[in-house]
């Protein structure tokens, strides 16, 4: 390995420790209680380090979200591919990802929360753009297959897929946050409970189609 190669991969080796000091930080506080300083200590590194790799907190904040957002995709992906044709599936496969890893799901949360899109670089906003893309050209494959082309092609679908992704996500945070004083819910039963809910809300005629 030649010396340029092996700067590459320590430059590479210490971006990817900053990101997880960063990410076991923001397991346990909120971004504003977070700073560049502590990040730096805790990987043991300098301050003017840390800079070399990222300019601000924003910019790890949108890393962090890119990092999981791939695990998303990847988890699409494989929805797609296996041509599974029930709107359920997605809801349930989206619900089984948020709660696999709940300390990655409230990191994620507080990022996108708290990420200045301003504060990026445009090959950052770029790189989210294009993900946030991807996500929805999936989503929208899968809908074709379970619901058909001509369904799909209503101009009144997109208003029900963005409120049952939004109940949903909202179903999400109820779950994680025990908002219900204190209430202890069992999982497949809430999962069960939450899907019934959602298509009961839907046309009739799509109702049948899932």
């Amino acid at each position: 390995m030649g010396v340029k190669e092996r700067k590459a991969r320590e430059f590479k080796r210490r971006e990817d420790d900053i990101l997880e000091t960063a990410y076991d930080l923001l397991s346990v506080m909120e971004p504003g209680q977070v700073t560049m300083e502590q990040i730096a200590e805790k990987a043991e590194i300098g301050r003017g380090t840390i800079y070399k790799h990222f300019k601000s907190k924003d910019e790890i904040y949108a890393r962090l979200i890119l990092r999981r957002r791939e695990k998303l995709l990847d988890k699409l992906e494989q929805i797609d591919n296996e041509g599974i044709e029930r709107i359920p599936r997605l809801l349930r496969s989206y619900m089984e990802y948020c709660l696999k890893d709940r300390k990655e799901y409230a990191v994620h949360k507080r990022c996108d929360n708290h990420c200045i899109r301003e504060n990026l670089s445009q090959e950052i906003i770029g790189n989210l753009q294009q993900q946030q893309k991807r996500k929805i050209e999936l989503i929208e494959q899968i809908l074709i297959k379970a619901l058909g082309q001509d369904v799909t092609q209503s101009e009144d679908l997109i208003y029900y897929i963005c409120s049952v992704w939004g109940m949903q996500k909202g179903a999400i945070d109820a779950y994680l946050e025990n908002r219900y004083e204190g209430a202890e819910l069992q999982e497949e039963k809430y999962f069960k409970i939450v899907e019934e809910t959602f298509f009961s809300g839907l046309p009739m005629t799509l109702r049948r189609m899932t």
